[in-house]
């Protein structure tokens, strides 16, 4: 091939190479720019740090919020807690009521905290229906870093409002007066057995309103009284303190919106006291309501002794018909009664109440002769173990000096019998039935509040009713009311379904809670207790082994009872 010459190749072609330098260099700074990612990094940081800052600002502006609004929100509750206490239950919202909330809430949220301030005027609480404290409460938390982005705060805002829950309150207490009582907490059921058959081999005996009153002797160390008994005195009077304290405000109120507390009192051992107790007008129930009592009874004594062939043996004989006029009524007799009529086959919780078993009907009217309790006569029963407490006291107002007087041993809260847990919840549940003979103390509202009402079952011990000792069934071994074959084990038994089926009535009441206690060392908290109270154990049934301990079991109770709360 001939190669031809172009004309103007040289300058043209210079021409063109040196244009084909710069495009090539061009062209190769940006391929090295495409292919070299380092630079990059730079630019997507800086392009980042925006949003980056406001992610990072906005959450720590958000927690520093959240943590503020907690804050307040304690404030506020503090605040409304200590108004509501101090305005008690005038239900008046003063000046000193909203300074107590300002300093509560300050206390809580002081000032710059988070840079935030709460001023007085953002705190005014005001008074809802039913005497409720309210309080709404604001302010503002300076932001950290989201100013950069023009959200300069953060608005927080808490509303609490808190409530006197103190309503009219009433208290049954069925408290165990046995023998036992008399030993200190920390005996078991054997040592305590075995010191009261040591320090009490002669009755003992002390004379109460003219009356002959057995008792079994208190232990004491060093000439203090270290028994059961005391440490119940001791704990039941500072119930009482704290139920004054709550008295105390509602006495605030004028004297037609005024709330008030009321006790009865039920000690039962074997027996219980109906015929002496009193009510609000100081007078017996037996002066007040006779026609409830049989003064004519019919008892059955077990009788020994030798025959004609010089053997020794023993028969039940039937006592009938056995009156006591007005002069053995007004000296000898002590108040206690017999069960009204009742029936044998009520063996379990699943158990149907025969008509016939009019003790277990709390609103049974006492017309006629089976249904009226029959007088307690215990010389017809040839000497067998009776024991009778201290006569009932029915809802009413009491003064702490007459409250403490109730439970002195010389005014005759003395230990004494047998347990039966069922009988003095029987008439706790008389006493409180509001369709029933005391249906009159028992509204629903009193000046426009309504009623709570509390029974709290003390016991030291198990369902223990023998087979031979008087009680208020008489001797179940020979008259077989409870029982058909008047066996210890079978009579523990039923009366403990008994037990449980008159909490049952209880707890189905309106407005009505039962606490129980088991008391010493050597009586643990049974399931009967808990199934007998209205909750679980620790909150409305407790375990109390010593004197300290039954003593803030009680306080538990009592705050439990008189509660201050917060609405929301």
């Amino acid at each position: 091939m001939i190669a031809l010459p172009i004309r103007g190749a040289g300058r043209g072609m210079g021409d063109c190479g040196q244009m084909g330098k710069q495009i090539n260099r061009t062209n190769g700074f940006m391929a090295r720019l495409r292919r070299n990612q380092a630079g990059n990094t730079l630019g997507i940081v800086a392009a980042s740090l925006v949003p980056l800052a406001g992610m990072i600002g906005g959450g720590l502006d958000i927690s520093r919020g959240y943590l503020g609004k907690t804050r307040l929100q304690q404030a506020c509750d503090a605040g409304v807690l200590a108004g509501r206490k101090l305005m008690g239950t005038s239900g008046v919202l003063t000046d000193s009521v909203t300074d107590e909330v300002r300093k509560y809430v300050k206390f809580n949220y002081p000032n710059n905290y988070l840079s935030a301030t709460l001023q007085d005027a953002n705190i005014v609480p005001t008074l809802g229906s039913n005497d409720e404290l309210q309080l709404t409460i604001s302010t503002t938390i300076p932001t950290v870093v989201m100013g950069l982005f023009g959200k300069k705060d953060v608005n927080i805002t808490a509303t609490c409002s808190g409530r006197n829950d103190y309503s009219n309150i009433d208290i049954v207490l069925v408290l165990d007066t046995t023998g036992s009582m008399a030993c200190k907490p920390e005996y078991t059921a054997t040592e305590c057995s075995n010191w009261i058959n040591d320090n009490n081999r002669s009755g003992k005996t002390m004379t109460v309103d003219g009356k002959t009153v057995t008792y079994v002797l208190e232990q004491t160390s060093s000439g203090t009284n270290i028994s059961r008994m005391q440490a119940l005195r001791t704990a039941l009077a500072n119930l009482q303190t704290q139920m004054a304290t709550i008295e105390s405000q509602f006495n605030m109120t004028e004297q037609g919106k005024r709330k008030r507390v009321r006790w009865s009192i039920i000690p039962f051992s074997q027996m219980v006291n109906a015929g002496f107790s009193k009510g609000t007008a100081g007078t017996t129930l037996q002066a007040r309501q006779s026609g409830w009592f049989n003064t004519t009874g019919n008892y059955k004594a077990n009788v020994c002794g030798y025959n004609s062939r010089g053997q020794y043996v023993c028969s039940v004989q039937d006592r009938t018909n056995i009156a006591h006029d007005s002069t053995w009524m007004s000296n000898t007799w002590d108040g206690c009664v017999e069960e009204q009529g009742t029936s044998n086959t009520i063996t379990s919780t699943g158990s149907t109440i025969p008509s016939t078993a009019y003790d277990m009907m709390p609103n049974t009217v006492p017309s006629f002769t089976a249904a009226k309790w029959t007088v307690a006569d215990p010389s017809q029963v040839n000497g067998a173990q009776y024991a009778c407490p201290k006569g009932m006291r029915e809802l009413q107002q009491m003064t702490a000096t007459d409250y403490n007087n109730y439970f002195s041993l010389a005014n005759g809260f003395a230990a004494n019998g047998g347990t039966y847990l069922d009988l003095g919840l029987l008439w706790a549940a008389r006493l409180l039935s509001r369709t029933g003979n005391w249906a009159s103390d028992n509204p629903s509202t009193y000046n426009s509040y309504p009623i709570n009402r509390y029974v709290i079952l003390m016991t030291d011990g198990s369902m223990d009713t023998g087979n031979s000792g008087y009680g208020a069934y008489g001797q179940e071994a020979y008259w077989k009311r409870v029982t058909s074959d008047g066996a210890v084990t079978t009579s523990n038994t039923n009366h403990t379904a008994r037990m449980l089926l008159t909490c049952a009535a209880i707890k189905n009441m309106a407005s009505t809670k039962i606490y129980t206690i088991s008391f010493g060392a050597g009586s643990p908290l049974s399931q009967d207790l808990i199934d007998c109270s209205s909750g679980a154990e620790n909150e409305y049934a407790f375990p109390a082994a010593s004197a300290s301990d039954l003593n803030d079991v009680f306080h538990d109770i009592g705050e439990n009872i008189g509660s201050l709360r917060l609405a929301q």
